[in-house]
Order: C-alpha cells, then structure tokens, then sequence
C-alpha cells in the first residue's frame, strides 16, 4: 500500500479543545509516516506541531472565504478531514468518497438564531441523510444523535488524554501563592457553550465565609479583577505542561458548561488530582463517583454543591480516586488506534468499490 495523503482544514487553529485533537490526529499520522496537511484560515495555538505536517494557510479570508476554498478546490489527497458540517457540505460536492468528517459536537449549538439553527439542520440532512457521508464521533450520545435524526453512516472513536503528559505533579511556587486558601481553576473563556457566565455567577454567590478561603485561578482570556468579588490571578492560555502544573496545584476545577461533545479539559483535570465540579454535559462524570455534576445552568445548586465540596474533604479525596481510575480509561493512544483503523477500512473500501466493476467483467 502506498503511503497514504490526509488534509486536515480548520478554519481557525486556536487553543480549543477541538482544535487540540486536530493538531493531535494530525500529529499522530505524520509521525506514523502518512503524508499530512493543515490547512487554516487563522492560527494562533500553543499546540506543538510536528515539524514533518505541511502546514498551509487558507489564502481567502473569513470563514465565506474558507468554505469557498473547498467548495473550489480540486483535492489529490486519499482523505479530507473536515469537522463542522458547513466544510463537510463544501466538500461532499465533489469529493464524497475522500471526506471524513469528524464530528466533535452537533454544530447546531453554536447559534442561536433560529434561521441559523435552520441553516444547519439542513445541511445535516443533505450530508448525513442523503449523501451518506461518513462520520466519526467523539461519544456514543453524539452518534445516537446522528443515527436517530438522519439515519447517518457513524462511528465513534472517543477522545483521549496523554497520560504521559497529565499527572499529579503540584508546583512549589503556586502551592506557595495560595497558601492556606483554595484555588478555584476555572475555564475563562467567553463562549456561551461552555458557561463561562455561569461560572462567575457562581462564584460571586459564594457565602462571605468562604470568599475569604478561596482564590479564583483563570486559563484563557484575561479575566478582570472586577468581575469576581474573590482574589483572581491570570495564567492566559498555556502550554500542556503549566497545564498540568496548575491541575495539580487547584483543588477544583468548575466547569459549568452547557453543551459538549467530548471534553478534554474535566479529564486533563482528573489525570492530575483536581476535583471536577461540572454538569449533566459531560458524557462521561457521575455524580458524587469522579465528579460533583449538576443541572445545566442551575446556578444555585452549582453553588451549593461547590460549597459543600470546598468542606468536606473525605469526599473530595474519594471524588478524586475515581477521577484518576476514570482518565486512566480514556487514554489517547486508544483514540489514535481506532481513528487509524477506521481511516484504514475506508481505504480499503474505496479499492474494492473500484477493482468491482472490473472483477464482474472478468468473472462474465
């Protein structure tokens, strides 16, 4: 078999947790020796690239300009992997046997005007239902989703973490600047999608007893000093290893998200002894086994359920056991296996689907 080409695009490469298992997928087969491409339209990430990935910059701005890119665009690649449903449409034009798309959330969340909402839904039903193109999940509720509503051609490969890059390993220097008092991680991002707002909500309902025992540590976007009524102290985006160091060095990490496909950052947490205190979002966290999980956008019980962990401790240490046994589950290395696997049958599939025509001649 000669070694096989694979185009990634993104439109933007940033330093989301999608974004983070395009350039790892992307890592994966440049390193097993496939000939690899990413394409982007932005890129601004602190996810580490391998040398051996032709990177390459979309040369039409804005995402019109990206989606015209691959409507236009004539592929000589085995495999374009594309993952939001506009890209998938682009491509599927032309190049259905050679598209892949990777599904890592149901693209309909991300707006919420109803017209837009509409917009999706039917290019869903163009791509799943009628074209049949071939889909990869990252969870089970997400190919249940895509089964029930458009018949659609799935599979589910499940994100995964390094567990060779998260672990425990508390930093002498933040255990320091925190001193007696807890440290709070928190996600400061300004989608919507990942409750951002519902964090700060509540945090500024902590009762006044517990504000004077906790700090608030922000990854992402600055976070102002005004916005919490408790001491705040900035990381901005980091690399995997501050990353780790902070897990370690938090008590919890609060991640009142709304919507999610398959999340890395509540498992990179539990790798690293951090306490996950999030919602029903998140496919795989139980309920007082490897996480405090509550109601999506109930933030008062969110506030009462993080109180009550920041004191009991025993909880916090049995909550944290089962946290490890379940990042210790989700290992990348399973993700990559079966991703290859199934990129390896479609290949195989395609040969047969040409080399039929021509057996059926020579059997006559």
């Amino acid at each position: 078999m000669s070694t096989l080409s694979i185009e990634f695009y993104r439109h933007s490469l940033l330093n989301r947790g999608g974004d983070k298992m395009i350039v790892e997928y992307a890592n994966y087969f440049s390193k097993k020796g496939y000939k690899v491409t990413l394409w982007y339209n932005i890129q601004n990430t602190v996810f580490r690239l391998n040398p051996h990935i032709s990177l390459k910059k979309i040369p039409l701005p804005t995402k019109i300009g990206t989606i015209l890119f691959l409507l236009f665009r004539r592929f000589t690649s085995d495999f374009i992997i594309v993952d939001i449903i506009p890209l998938a449409l682009a491509v599927s034009i032309r190049y259905k046997p050679h598209l892949i798309y990777f599904a890592q959330d149901y693209d309909e969340s991300y707006y919420k005007n109803s017209a837009l909402k509409l917009l999706i839904r039917s290019m869903y039903f163009l791509c799943l239902k009628l074209f049949k193109i071939k889909t990869i999940t990252v969870s089970k509720d997400l190919a249940k989703l895509f089964k029930d509503n458009y018949s659609a051609d799935v599979s589910v490969v499940e994100n995964g973490i390094h567990l060779q890059t998260f672990y425990p390993e508390p930093d002498e220097e933040l255990l320091k600047l925190k001193g007696n008092r807890k440290a709070i991680l928190i996600l400061s991002r300004r989608d919507h999608r990942k409750g951002f707002d519902i964090a700060v909500k509540v945090i500024n309902k902590l009762s006044a007893e517990l504000r004077d025992q906790v700090e608030i540590w922000a990854c992402g976007e600055e976070l102002r000093e005004d916005v919490l009524r408790l001491r705040v102290r900035n990381f901005g985006w980091v690399n995997e290893e501050k990353l780790r160091r902070l897990l370690s060095s938090a008590d919890i990490f609060l991640y009142p998200t709304r919507h999610e496909g398959f999340p890395l950052f509540p498992l990179e947490a539990m790798a690293c002894g951090c306490l996950v205190v999030t919602t029903k979002a998140v496919p795989y966290v139980k309920n007082r086994e490897n996480a405090i999980v509550c109601n999506i956008e109930r933030v008062d019980e969110i506030k009462e359920e993080l109180e009550l962990i920041l004191k009991d401790e025993n909880l916090r240490e049995a909550i944290k056991q089962e946290g490890f046994k379940t990042a210790r589950e989700h290992s990348i290395e399973n993700s990559f296996k079966e991703f290859e696997r199934l990129i390896l049958d479609r290949y195989r599939f395609q040969f047969q689907q040409l080399s039929s025509p021509k057996d059926t001649l020579s059997n006559e």
